[in-house]
């Protein structure tokens, strides 16, 4: 009776398509692992918080994607490399799917090491720290299981082994306007659906630090997570150069961040233009830093962000906000009308020299800008907004 029972249910999954291997009935699937730190004396409750927010963003984007999650968390006591190998050696994805890791806890590099990217601090005792992964090692193995996409993020300190990450004031994200869900799951089908490839990113540079609080987490996490879900609700033209690029322009706009850097390398594109997916190739380590570029029509949601935050931004000279003053208008036509939301309250309509003076006079009081695309209108000549909707964080 059981076998026959074992036979019906297999009988039943193939006639709805849901095969247990990757033929063309296979369910698309995200596989994500998520490795924290979760035990450690200092970092317990960062990695904790950094786990639940890397969660219900993952699902989020599977249900946008209207894909199957496929979660494994490593942390705890099951926070070891031993663990992290039998989950990727075990780790067979379609041709379709996506992977996605996420690690959070210390990370360490060296002088002698040629690597800029991390090595991952899951073995912490001297007569196994040799069997420590570098971030790059992990990217390289999860690329070569043939998925569509592979997202790899690393989150922790890119230098000597005897610095922790860095305990820092704590800061609250601002509230997203209402915007229709349509949008949020149309710039998640662009991010992780319509495309294949890879991106390698790390929270830090070496020798740099990560910082992160005990009750809202790490800042690299959560300037990701803040980009994407504000570039997601606002941006027309997402992709992942211009949200790690906009990653970096929120991790700096905190004190103890103003200097980091992130890295990246990223070799995504449209899946029309990239045909099949290879199993590996021939790129080394060469990230990429976070340095914002101009599309070719001259606007780029992540650089006007960034010169709305450098406008705002107090610890800044008179000299580089006036600066970025004059940056600024050069994205607006001369006639520009900006709807200015206050929190997620349109509150007034202004020309854009008298916004722009707005916000140089009221910086004290701003924590964060943020340019909506989506409700912003581009003039007949493609290169200038005459209307745009900037939300200021109070």
């Amino acid at each position: 009776m059981p076998a026959l029972r074992q036979y019906l249910v297999l009988l039943m999954g193939l006639v709805l398509g849901l095969t247990p291997w990757g033929g063309s009935g296979y369910a698309q699937t995200v596989h994500a692992i998520l490795v924290a730190d979760t035990n450690d004396p200092v970092l317990a409750s960062v990695c904790k918080r950094d786990i639940d927010i890397m969660h219900r963003r993952i699902v989020q984007v599977t249900r946008a994607i209207d894909f199957q999650l496929s979660e494994q968390i490593i942390a705890g006591d099951s926070f070891r490399h031993q663990q992290l190998d039998a989950v990727l050696n075990r780790l067979t994805p379609g041709s379709e799917d996506i992977i996605f890791l996420y690690y959070t806890g210390h990370g360490y590099n060296a002088h002698a090491r040629a690597g800029r990217f991390p090595v991952l601090w899951l073995e912490k005792a001297a007569a196994t720290s040799g069997q420590n992964p570098g971030l790059m090692a992990i990217h390289t193995t999860l690329r070569a299981k043939r998925a569509r996409l592979c997202i790899t993020l690393g989150d922790c300190c890119n230098k000597a082994v005897s610095t922790m990450r860095g305990m820092v004031k704590k800061t609250s994200s601002p509230d997203a306007l209402p915007l229709a869900t349509d949008s949020v799951k149309a710039a998640y089908r662009q991010l992780f659906l319509n495309v294949s490839g890879d991106a390698l990113i790390a929270s830090s540079r070496p020798p740099e630090q990560s910082c992160a609080h005990p009750d809202s987490g790490s800042f690299y996490t959560r300037s990701f997570d803040e980009a994407l879900d504000l570039a997601s609700r606002y941006n027309k033209t997402i992709s992942w150069e211009t949200l790690l690029r906009d990653t970096q322009t929120r991790l700096v706009r905190h004190e103890a961040t103003r200097f980091k850097q992130s890295i990246y390398d990223v070799a995504v594109a449209p899946v029309q233009a990239t045909g099949q997916i290879r199993a590996t190739d021939e790129r080394t380590d060469r990230p990429e830093t976070a340095v914002t570029t101009v599309t070719d029509s001259g606007l780029s949601f992540d650089l006007i962000n960034r010169q709305l935050n450098e406008l705002t931004d107090t610890t800044l000279s008179d000299q580089q906000r006036r600066a970025a003053m004059t940056r600024l208008r050069a994205f607006f036509s001369k006639q520009a009308r900006i709807d200015i939301y206050v929190n997620s309250t349109l509150v007034e309509v202004q020309p854009i020299e008298t916004f722009v003076r707005r916000l140089y006079v009221n910086a004290n009081h701003i924590q964060q800008i943020n340019f909506i695309e989506r409700l912003s209108e581009v003039s007949a000549d493609g290169k200038h907004y005459k209307r745009a909707a900037i939300q200021e964080v109070w």
